[in-house]
This record gives structure tokens, C-alpha cells and sequence, in this order.
């Protein structure tokens, strides 16, 4: 094994900006990241974020963008060797109970989910899967706070941090 694989990589998970990306664009440069992981939800403005910050992102579209064909519905990726399953939410009804998506990321064999629709922040794991929804910068519900994920994971590791944004 190289030293690149044992390194610990510091990504972003944000979601559900809904046109407004000041304050989690503020926040983006300041952390000095390089990737971020989108849950969808005007995935436009995922796409701007990284070109006015030269970032690269993975993402996912939610049930607010409109349908182009192009943009991915679910996205399974691996980053520092972990599997990685992007999904904005709304397809297996994450605002009533986890159960749909959890079957479905064990059937991927998932190490992390990253979902949104909810705006509301979460770190849960359930039968060694995380569980990750950023809430929403711009637009939280109910008791919660603008917020996003700083996500640091290697080979050994997955170490989720709820970020607020004031």
C-alpha cells in the first residue's frame, strides 16, 4: 500500500442551497478543501460553487431540479477507499425513516450514505453505515441550524463534523 491511501482527505457535504450560496461559499474557502459532495437540490448551484471556487464535486440532482436527463438521480463513488453512496433522499422517503435507504446501501455495500431532501442535519449509523445529511446552509427546518458536513475519512476512518453556519 502507497502513502496516498492511508492519507486523510477532507471533503464538504452540502446540499440544499436553493439559490442561495453565500454563506456556504464563504465557508468552503475558508476550509481550503479541494472536493465537495453534493445532495442535490439546485444542483446549478453546485456546479457554480466549484467553478467560482475551483473545486471539483459529486453530486446528485434532488426532487427540486429540473429534469435534464443528464445529471445523476444516485451516485456511488469511492474516495480514500471508502464506498460512498450519493442519493438526494426523496426517492426512499428519508423523511419518515431511514429503512428504504439503508436497504438500499446495503445492497451497494456502502461504508457512507449522503442524502438530503430533509434539511435537517444528521450523523447516524446504523449496522456500521454512516449516515450523512448535511441539513441546509440556506434553508434549515425546524429546531435546526444552517449547516453542513466536513467529512475526513481514510482507509481507517470516517470522522463526520456538523458545521454551523452563522
Amino acid at each position: 500500500m502507497g502513502s496516498e491511501s492511508s492519507e486523510i482527505l477532507e471533503v464538504a457535504v452540502i446540499g440544499d442551497t436553493h439559490g442561495r450560496r453565500a454563506a456556504i461559499e464563504k465557508q468552503l474557502k475558508l476550509l481550503g478543501i479541494k472536493h465537495f459532495l453534493f445532495t442535490g437540490d439546485f444542483y446549478s448551484d453546485a456546479k457554480i460553487i466549484a467553478h467560482r471556487l475551483d473545486l471539483t464535486f459529486n453530486g446528485v440532482v434532488g426532487n427540486c431540479d429540473p429534469p435534464s436527463g443528464q445529471e445523476l438521480e444516485e451516485q456511488l463513488i469511492t474516495l480514500a477507499g471508502k464506498k460512498i453512496f450519493i442519493t438526494h433522499g426523496h426517492q426512499y422517503n428519508v423523511k419518515y425513516n431511514l429503512q428504504n435507504l439503508f436497504y438500499r446501501a446495503s445492497e451497494l455495500a456502502a461504508d457512507i450514505v449522503i442524502y438530503g431532501h430533509t434539511h435537517i442535519a444528521n450523523i447516524e449509523y446504523i449496522d456500521n453505515i454512516c449516515f450523512l445529511n448535511p441539513g441546509s446552509p440556506s434553508r434549515p427546518r425546524g429546531e435546526s441550524k444552517a449547516s453542513y458536513i466536513l467529512l475526513k475519512i481514510s482507509e481507517n476512518i470516517i470522522q463526520p463534523q456538523l458545521r454551523l453556519i452563522d
